[in-house]
């Protein structure tokens, strides 16, 4: 009785097998990925919706009057009390129990939770979770940023500013030096305009109410700002999602701007603050938004 040999894999055909699973895993972990991304950016724009839903029901609930942007009362003293009660963060004295609502951490000002908790927006959002973007790099863990806490890091706590030209009792983030001083000027330039009510908000479903900011000196301190008058950028958007930031308009829709040049990002990453450009797409799309119908209107090119 003769026995036949068993014949094995070659050394070519187990190759093949191993290449054949290495792009399957690969395929896999492309497609899961992307569906990740996705994930995030499903509740980031989530985030803008709920915080944009804030914003007009606060005007709801006190006679029209929206949230302001700023997160805390000027240094020079300039500001009344009409617009602090009505800052969407609290970032400044200190809470119920006497614990400051920011801390210094090496250096940097760090927003706890109290800031969040006790600013005007919260009533409306009831969830700290929603000021921290998924697609934030640079958020810390919601749970260390409380008063004392020794493991408090220089991360951020929150991902999100609200249109500076929007919720403002004279004119953008309610701050004298933007009236003005160079380059904004905006008294001089026609852009020092009242936006506190809805009322003053000609068309709030084309009007940029919150965006995904990252700043370079942490946390994101009052509201975010475009010079309507030259291409200037004072803040600039996020570019965690790569090719768009995600937005909210003022009635509480959500939308995004495409990020598409390379000069932007560029001009950030080397100083973070108070740049210009030149020609920029993103630039005509942003100062459209701000304020339609006071400032350019959604028709521009």
């Amino acid at each position: 009785m003769s026995i036949k040999p068993t014949r094995g894999f070659t050394l070519i055909e187990l190759l093949i097998v191993i290449a054949i699973i290495a792009i399957l895993v690969g395929f896999t972990v492309v497609v899961a990925g992307g569906m990740m991304n996705r994930a995030k950016s499903t509740k980031d724009m989530s985030n803008h919706r709920i915080i944009g839903a804030a914003t007009w029901s606060h005007s709801v609930e006190h006679n029209g009057k929206l949230l302001h942007p700023r997160t805390s009362p000027l240094t020079d003293g300039t500001g009344t009390e009409n617009q602090e009660r009505r800052m969407w963060i609290a970032a400044y004295g200190q809470d119920i129990d006497g614990d400051n609502r920011v801390e210094d951490v090496n250096g940097q000002i760090v927003e706890l939770q109290s800031a969040l908790r006790d600013g005007a927006a919260f009533p409306y959002i009831g969830d700290i979770m929603v000021y921290q973007s998924p697609l934030d790099p640079t958020i810390g863990d919601v749970t260390t940023f409380t008063s004392g806490n020794p493991n408090l890091s220089p991360a951020r706590l929150r991902s999100y500013s609200l249109n500076g030209f929007v919720g403002v009792e004279w004119g953008a983030n309610d701050w004298v030096g933007y009236r003005d001083n160079p380059p904004l000027r905006l008294e001089q330039n026609g852009y020092w305009i009242p936006s506190e009510t809805i009322s003053q908000i000609p068309q709030p479903s084309s009007t940029m109410c919150t965006i995904s900011e990252e700043d370079k000196d942490g946390r994101n301190s009052h509201g975010w700002i475009l010079n309507p008058t030259t291409e200037q950028w004072p803040d600039f958007p996020a570019f965690w999602a790569g090719d768009h930031v995600n937005i909210s308009y003022i009635d509480g829709s959500t939308g995004s701007i495409a990020l598409t040049s390379d000069t932007l990002k560029d001009k950030w990453e080397q100083y973070g603050h108070d740049q210009i450009t030149s020609g920029l797409k993103e630039y005509k799309d942003f100062r459209k938004i701000i304020l339609p119908g006071r400032i350019g209107t959604i028709l521009d090119n």
